[in-house]
């Protein structure tokens, strides 16, 4: 199937804005400009999410552009931002929740959560002069309604549209203005950083991998009380994460070629064409988040971490390494969960 779609769907590398409106063409004075159309490529067999062999996704990327004098309210119904595809079938765009409790969500939850789009039904007001509101809508659609011919419409319905220019509208497009992906973080190709954004919305995943078990009551419990093998199993692996891994807007995606030297081998990587952590980076986009606090606690425990191990395994005191690695894990105890509430707050209107 992932052959099938990527022949009939035309790859642009750049998707043209769409015109509000019935229709296709451009009109960038529109309320509301697509930035991009991505369909998920499916191979035969392979599992997605909880999707059915004949499902995939469809996501749209696009902004709502203020009025200059006029403030607009949304809907909050779901179905005001549907797609009806080849005038048969229409779908309503998935909801997003994420708990920071048991709950796995699957990877069409994480990109929603991790991407730092708005999810258009969470909009109550568009004021009137603010920046354009970046909007992400993903649909579970049936493969058939995908082919070479595939004529699309997506419709928003508002609350209180601008009356100088209403934001009710009509977008259409084709097979032609369709993307493939093969992994979501390729919708970031919109951006005009898109590696930055790729870094950004990665980072939600190296929290929450380190900070999962924090949450669940597993990992760091057990640093306390199933003595020092589980501390050094967690020094290693959390370890190993952090330096080595890669991680995707979905999760760790792999290990770097520095962690397998000799033997990586890029063929076997899922990890080709994401970048690296970089903390400025995502500093610089969520600046008011406690990510250099997080990330020095996180320094402090896998430095002092295995002093501390090494003399407790001499059957000595811990000693200050032991004090200070302590504080680090109280530390991202506090900040991790912090910056997860951060990247989720827009779920909560926050």
């Amino acid at each position: 199937m992932k052959k099938c779609i990527a022949l009939l769907l035309a790859a642009a590398l750049t998707v043209p804005l769409a015109a509000c409106g019935s229709g296709g063409g451009k009109d960038e004075n529109a309320p509301v400009q697509t930035l991009g159309w991505f369909v998920m490529e499916r191979e035969d067999g392979v599992a997605l999410d909880d999707l059915s062999d004949q499902e995939t996704y469809l996501v749209h990327v696009y902004d709502l552009i203020p009025d200059e004098s006029e403030n607009a309210e949304l809907s909050s119904f779901a179905s005001h931002y549907s797609v009806t595809l080849n005038e048969t079938n229409t779908y309503e765009p998935m909801g997003a929740s994420f708990s920071l409790g048991y709950t796995d969500p699957n990877d069409a939850n994480y990109f929603m959560v991790a991407s730092g789009y708005a999810l258009p039904w969470e909009i109550d007001e568009v004021p009137a002069g603010s920046d354009p509101i970046r909007c992400v809508s993903v649909y579970k659609v049936n493969t058939n309604d995908l082919t070479e011919d595939t004529a699309g419409v997506f419709t928003l319905e508002s609350s209180q549209p601008y009356e100088s220019a209403p934001l009710d509208c009509e977008i259409s497009f084709t097979a032609e203005d369709i993307t493939p992906i093969t992994r979501f973080d390729d919708v970031f190709q919109v951006e005009e950083d898109p590696e930055a954004a790729m870094i950004s919305a990665a980072y939600f995943q190296r929290v929450r991998s380190v900070c999962n078990n924090i949450i669940t009551g597993h990992l760091f419990n057990s640093l306390f009380s199933n003595g020092l093998t589980s501390y050094q199993n967690g020094l290693t692996m959390i370890g190993g994460w952090t330096e080595y891994g890669v991680f995707s807007v979905t999760g760790l995606a792999g290990m770097s070629e520095e962690f397998y030297g000799d033997a990586f081998d890029e063929s076997q990587s899922d990890i080709e064409g994401l970048p690296a952590f970089d903390m400025e980076v995502v500093q610089a986009r969520y600046p008011d988040l406690p990510i250099e606090e997080f990330e020095a606690a996180l320094d402090s425990w896998l430095t002092n971490g295995p002093i501390a191990l090494e003399a407790l395994s001499a059957g000595q005191d811990a000693g200050e390494a032991g004090d200070l690695a302590d504080a680090a894990v109280q530390d991202m105890k506090t900040y991790g969960p912090q910056i997860l509430e951060g990247y989720t707050a827009h779920l909560k209107g926050e």
